[in-house]
């Protein structure tokens, strides 16, 4: 185990353990608070980013968990509170489920460049809705638009992906024997 791969876990731990507190907070503390805890959430977040190996697969399914906990959390907890819609928050909750399965299940495809960039953009999103987040209690907008944005990257790759996925795997053949039967 390297030194970053510690680091990586102990970042990962700090962001989970940071939740709870997000809760607390909006009880018995100031606004403000919650804004500071959810913007320590996102300096994790980006640490995590940075310390991440991009090969190992460990490290994706442990940001894959991470991205489900906190935006289930926060998206929860907010559309309790009547900050979000409730369906806006269930539809992003289940798209950002089904990014980071599908991301897991094709960690060593090769997929074409424009998939590979929107992957990337829907990390960008998921940092810039943290960012908002941080603004929620006093503007929502920018915060839904950030929702918005991680619906339609999270949905375009997940797309292409259910495409690949019946296009150049054996799914297809068993599809083309059915054809040919008729």
């Amino acid at each position: 185990m390297t030194r970053n791969d510690i680091f990586y876990k102990i970042l990962f731990a700090i962001s989970i353990a940071l939740l709870p507190i997000v809760i607390f907070a909006y009880l018995y503390l100031p606004d403000w608070s919650v804004s500071l805890i959810i913007a320590g959430i996102l300096l994790c977040k980006i640490w995590i980013e940075l310390f991440r190996d991009k090969t190992s697969l460990q490290h994706l399914i442990i940001d894959a968990l991470a991205s489900i906990l906190i935006f289930t959390t926060l998206l929860i907890f907010f559309a309790v509170i009547e900050e979000i819609n409730l369906a806006f928050a269930i539809v992003t909750i289940v798209l950002i489920v089904v990014f980071n399965i599908y991301q897991i299940v094709f960690f060593k495809k090769s997929m074409p460049e424009f998939v590979d960039a929107v992957d990337y953009c829907y990390t960008l999103f998921e940092c810039l809705t943290l960012l908002a987040f941080t603004f929620l209690l006093f503007y929502p907008l920018i915060t839904n638009i950030g929702l918005v944005a991680i619906i339609l990257t999270a949905g375009v790759s997940f797309c292409y992906k259910v495409y690949y996925t019946f296009r150049y795997t054996k799914a297809n053949n068993i599809f083309y024997i059915f054809r040919r039967k008729r």
